[in-house]
């Protein structure tokens, strides 16, 4: 382990923050206003009124499981709903115990929430309602003439992407233990008929923390669209936007597309389209024509039964109903962002040779000489990584597997020997598509361009950033060369011709990299297998690191890591994680091990002499100084240059295996590669 004393302030300080949050209070309203709704069961089949005999020692087991961070939620039951359009529309019902916590959460959550929504979104809120919607597209309808965007977001719900939703939930500052439990309903799949599906996407419908993570997904794309002049009535998935042209409605309509896109959505091409003036549309079952809007049926009939009588209660389309009951300080802040990590998932390092990790109470337990070390509850941990001469217990490995922990095995030098997780993320569709694609030499071609024009690129910009003061004139000569190469990427007429244009990036970037070091070690050229001095140490070490976490995203997401674009196919080579990993080298890893070198982290006693090979490695001491900057580097923010979402770079990882997906699926052309701005 990188640091106990730390580690075990932060875990003491989160306990105390649990026990602050989780009031039997809290859970009791939860619990209330989860009674008054349906009856139905879970997977559990467990109902409501069967719950009710056994509501106070079950709240009390509840209260006692999210304090110690060791509560566990089950998968929603799927329910196949047809739709009008044709096909089905999948509904997730969660167990009692589910209800009851998301019901908490949102109570928790939503005032901060609420802060970031825009007049626009009517859906999911308190005090807003269908209705309300209508009434603020008649008030500009009636202005004729009129010219009317109506447009669907395809499969919102269905397309949410996690990494985005869960990075503006960081942002907010909510209790990392909150973001925590939020991420683990997000992820817990749906059951069909007997049958599990894992999601790697997409937020359940009907769940109770739905609409209101789906209305702070679209906040910025509201708040867009407002900023450009463009009057946007948006209820969930469908927005209404009346303007005074036809070229209006055009640029608006465009401009919506452009925005849902940077969000990894898209517009539905037979619902989204342009209305003109006597043209008949229809909003949440509402017609309007000619200035004229007509009531649904329903609306008509109630609306005589009700004549002259105020509504008393708003039509609510969701939860957020519950957060009037418990009244939670808005803008809680925690007193210092030093003792616990921002991030609600962690990778837990395990460096000291002979430790022994186990697991008790739904905690990792690490062991060294007999001394427990540290404790961490399993909810928090995202990957194990193991170094050199550790034991795992039989009970550790069970529980990483049915929780989808990856075990990372490595040597105590860092050199990759495997990893140990579960099946069953793959997405036959997404396998299918890759195959297919892989063997397709125009989409190989195209790909592989964009990976090498991109890898250049943030090669690019790591001289540049690190040559500002004082410039060297060989440096920038070097940087106009890599520019040069980066020009004639898109014109070879092979992927060998790209990657000899690689090499030679190669070849005149490492030279100038090691040039612009200003520490104490020497570096002229790139080794590995073995590195063969400190620095191509620690770069190797943040590749293999970086290639870990590459790996993991892919596995999730349902592709196979070994078909790729850039790299061929081979045995026990998996091509697309090497594919990815490019793009990142530069950004990640070189600027983080630059920082690393000339900030005087290391000395020359923090390495290994060199073995019988001349490898050089990190002594034990000083691999977990490089563990904790590593998780620190990952956590920095950054803008994200295709979504213009501010994301940490471990979220970044993320968003483009989804980027590729979006190319194999046929949603884009070309791969979007990440090209470093900072």
């Amino acid at each position: 382990m990188y640091s106990y004393k730390p580690l075990q302030s932060w875990l003491y300080d989160q306990a105390r923050r649990a026990r602050a949050v989780f009031y039997s209070d809290h859970l009791n309203a939860a619990w209330h206003l989860v009674r008054g709704k349906s009856n139905a069961a879970g997977v559990d089949g467990i109902t409501v009124d069967m719950f009710t005999g056994i509501a106070a020692e079950q709240l009390r087991q509840m209260q006692k499981q999210l304090r110690r961070e060791s509560y566990g939620a089950s998968p929603a039951k799927g329910f196949l709903i047809p739709k009008k359009s044709g096909g089905h529309r999948m509904i997730g019902l969660s167990t009692v115990r589910d209800r009851i916590v998301q019901r908490f959460l949102l109570q928790q959550i939503y005032p901060d929430l609420e802060a970031h929504f825009s007049d626009s979104c009517y859906a999911y809120r308190p005090g807003y309602s269908i209705y309300s919607a209508i009434e603020q597209v008649m008030e500009r309808y009636r202005q004729q003439p009129a010219w009317v965007v109506k447009a669907d977001i395809q499969q919102f719900f269905d397309h949410i992407s996690w990494p985005l939703l869960l990075s503006h939930l960081e942002n907010l500052a909510i209790e990392p233990v909150l973001l925590q439990l939020i991420e683990q309903q997000l992820k817990v799949g749906v059951v069909l008929q007997g049958r599990r599906y894992p999601q790697s996407r997409g937020v359940l419908q009907g769940g109770v923390l739905s609409g209101a993570l789906a209305n702070l997904y679209l906040s910025s794309f509201d708040r867009d669209c407002l900023t450009e002049g463009i009057p946007l009535v948006r209820y969930g998935d469908d927005c209404v936007a009346v303007t005074g042209s036809w070229l209006q409605a055009s640029r608006a309509l465009a401009f919506m597309q452009d925005r849902l896109a940077e969000h990894y959505l898209s517009l539905h091409p037979e619902k989204s389209r342009v209305f003109g003036p006597s043209e008949e549309f229809t909003f949440l079952g509402h017609r309007f024509c000619e200035g004229q809007v007509i009531l649904p049926e329903w609306r008509q009939k109630k609306r005589r039964k009700a004549e002259g009588e105020r509504r008393k209660k708003a039509s609510y389309s969701g939860p957020p109903k519950a957060c009037s009951l418990v009244k939670t300080k808005r803008g809680r802040k925690v007193s210092s962002p030093d003792t616990y990590w921002s991030e609600p998932m962690t990778t837990l390092y395990v460096t000291d040779q002979g430790a022994y990790l186990r697991v008790r109470n739904q905690q990792y337990q690490v062991f060294h000489e007999r001394e427990l070390k540290c404790k961490i509850p399993v909810n928090r941990v995202s990957h194990v990584v193991l170094f050199g001469t550790c034991n795992v217990s039989h009970g550790a490995v069970s529980l990483s597997l049915r929780r989808r922990v990856p075990i990372l095995y490595l040597a105590s030098n860092g050199r990759y020997f495997g990893r140990l997780e579960t099946e069953g993320h793959a997405q036959i569709e997404y396998l299918t598509q890759q195959v297919t694609c892989a063997q397709d030499p125009e989409f190989v071609k195209r790909q592989a361009a964009s990976m090498i024009t991109a890898k250049l690129h943030n090669c690019r910009k790591v001289l540049l950033r690190m040559n500002r003061k004082p410039k060297k004139a060989s440096v920038i000569e070097t940087i106009d060369e890599i520019a040069k190469l980066m020009e004639q990427v898109p014109t070879a007429d092979s992927v060998e011709s790209m990657l000899g244009y690689e090499g030679q990036g190669a070849a005149l970037y490492f030279p100038a990299y090691g040039s612009l070091l200003k520490g104490q070690f020497d570096f002229e050229k790139r080794t590995r297998r073995p590195p063969q001095d400190p620095v191509n140490s620690l770069l190797s070490l943040g590749y293999t690191l970086l290639s870990q976490h590459l790996h993991s995203m892919v596995e999730i997401a349902g592709l196979h890591t070994h078909f790729g674009n850039l790299h061929k196919p081979q045995k026990n080579r998996p091509s697309l994680v090497c594919d990815l990993i490019e793009e990142f080298r530069a950004p990640i890893v070189d600027s983080f091990v630059a920082y690393l070198v000339n900030s005087n982290q290391f000395t020359e006693e923090d390495f290994t002499p060199p073995d019988a090979r001349g490898g050089v490695y990190l002594q034990p001491d000083a691999l977990k100084t490089f563990l904790k900057h590593w998780e620190k580097h990952l956590n920095k923010k950054i803008k994200h240059p295709t979504t213009g979402h501010t994301v940490p770079y471990r979220r970044c990882f993320e968003l483009q295996v989804w980027e590729y997906i979006a190319c194999l699926m046929g949603e884009q052309e070309n791969y979007r590669a990440m090209r470093w701005e900072n």
